[in-house]
């Protein structure tokens, strides 16, 4: 079976209201509730100008809390910029108030704004991202943590209490390239793969993500994330997508992360980014790209951002969500 979360949106347009951004939010994750969706997933960076909410957890407690049924998530929290002991308290907490329904997704991060935010340096996130996972799985498994590493020292540290899920929340290692696909191999419960990515280019790296898990006896899982949105008809998706769309991957450029043959912002457009590393359209496109990735990389689990920062409105990602739910969910269940 296969089966998709939501990622939401908590990157602001200029001039948003953020209260009535953080109900729109709930509104969608209880609408994704509704019509089918396993999960909902949360976002992070700092230090934006925007007001890009830098705290996922906090947010995830609140949906946790107008919830009963959607697995809530990170998606991703950048590990490295946590004190690992904090972090296993505060997810504790949030699974503890959701009753067993987070998952910890987890990236290395890459904006340098991120981690000057906490005094830290880009250049020591392996070693920190590491460290943190293996004092996390400690944290919620052990009475008592000795750790002695390159980045912290514990002495006699007891975390308490412990996760409702048992022996822990899943934590998802997000990554894109070849040695990111061995790290998540060794260290995750499931790949989150990035939204970039064409599946000739995927494929081989997920075969690195499988062959290392195998090789450590852990489990494997592909996730993969997208930009996506449906409507009654392609041109309808188009039209109401295209501009949001253009303005998170322009927000990616900006940052140095992806398209660097692009030398100017406005030269990003659609084409360049290509139909081809979405799902979106009409219902029949989403099922026959969702078909397209499961067949190619073995992606069982899709998590897909119906909403940027320049749109489609709130209310149109309602009608959104509920026309995936009714057509698309349907045919892989």
């Amino acid at each position: 079976m296969i089966q998709f979360g939501v990622m939401a949106n908590t990157h602001p347009a200029p001039g948003t209201d953020l209260t009535r951004m953080v109900d729109e939010v709930i509104a969608e994750a209880q609408q994704a509730e509704r019509c089918g969706f396993d999960s909902f997933f949360l976002t992070e960076h700092h230090q934006e100008p925007s007001g890009y909410f830098p705290s996922p957890l906090p947010l995830a407690a609140a949906i946790a809390a107008r919830t009963s049924r959607i697995r809530i998530g990170t998606g991703i929290a950048i590990l490295p910029l946590y004190h690992p002991t904090r972090l296993a308290e505060d997810c504790a907490v949030v699974d503890i108030i959701s009753k067993g329904r987070l998952i910890l997704g987890v990236g290395q991060g890459y904006q340098e704004g991120d981690f000057a935010a906490f005094g830290l340096k880009v250049s020591d996130r392996v070693s920190l991202f590491e460290e943190g996972i293996e004092i996390l799985r400690r944290a919620w498994t052990e009475e008592k943590v000795y750790f002695v590493g390159k980045r912290h020292t514990l002495q006699n540290i007891m975390v308490t209490p412990k996760p409702v899920q048992k022996p822990h929340p899943p934590i998802w290692v997000a990554a894109l390239g070849d040695e990111p696909m061995k790290r998540a191999g060794r260290l995750g419960d499931a790949l989150l793969a990035d939204s970039f990515q064409l599946p000739e280019r995927l494929k081989r790296r997920v075969a690195l993500y499988r062959a290392t898990a195998e090789s450590r006896g852990r489990p494997h899982k592909v996730v993969v994330f997208r930009e996506g949105y449906v409507a009654p008809t392609r041109e309808q998706a188009v039209a109401e997508y295209e501009a949001g769309l253009l303005s998170t991957h322009r927000y990616y450029w900006r940052h140095g992360s992806y398209y660097q043959d692009i030398k100017k912002e406005e030269d990003l457009d659609l084409k360049r980014i290509s139909l081809d590393r979405l799902i979106l359209g009409s219902p029949e496109d989403c099922v026959e790209r969702v078909q397209i990735w499961n067949r190619e990389v073995g992606a069982d689990y899709f998590l897909i951002r119906f909403r940027h920062p320049g749109g489609p409105a709130h209310e149109r990602v309602l009608r959104a969500l509920q026309l995936f739910g009714e057509t698309v969910i349907p045919r892989f269940r």
